[in-house]
């Protein structure tokens, strides 16, 4: 069912509660669930290589780049166009970094295509993130 605005409450990571959101990675594989971490100070989001190969993402066509972060920089495969879904909000095409320099165990959902299709809310004090389809927003899928 699809309501345009959905709220996740902050999941507990290593005893810290953060702002993860449930989606799936559309591939070959069918649809892989997986929680991401909802992150404005990432520009491009970022997955650990092996979600892609779970969930039959071919990454012959990514571009390898290499990413800047705090802790330098990190190799990893661009992939211009990646299916997501996410419950009640529907789906997406966002850019997606694979790399093998991150946890295999989080995602990041950075700015890129993610942020700029939807409106983000933060919620601190109630351990609350709201993701919102804008009015008149087309929802893009693998078949357009």
């Amino acid at each position: 069912m699809m309501v345009d605005r959905v709220e996740f409450r902050y999941i507990e990571y290593y005893g810290r509660n953060y702002p993860l959101v449930p989606l799936r990675l559309l591939g070959s594989n069918g649809k892989l669930l997986v929680y991401a971490l909802v992150d404005s100070g990432a520009t491009i989001s970022l997955f650990h290589r092996s979600i892609a190969e779970y969930a039959g993402i071919e990454l012959g066509d990514a571009k390898p780049v290499y990413l800047a972060g705090v802790g330098g920089y990190v190799k990893a495969l661009l992939k211009r166009r990646v299916d997501i879904e996410i419950e009640g909000i529907g789906r997406l095409m966002i850019p997606i970094a694979f790399t093998e320099y991150i946890a295999s165990d989080i995602m990041i959902l950075g700015r890129e295509g993610f942020f700029e299709s939807l409106k983000i809310t933060f919620r601190e004090k109630d351990k609350v993130v709201a993701l919102e389809k804008p009015r008149g927003h087309i929802t893009l899928s693998s078949k357009s």
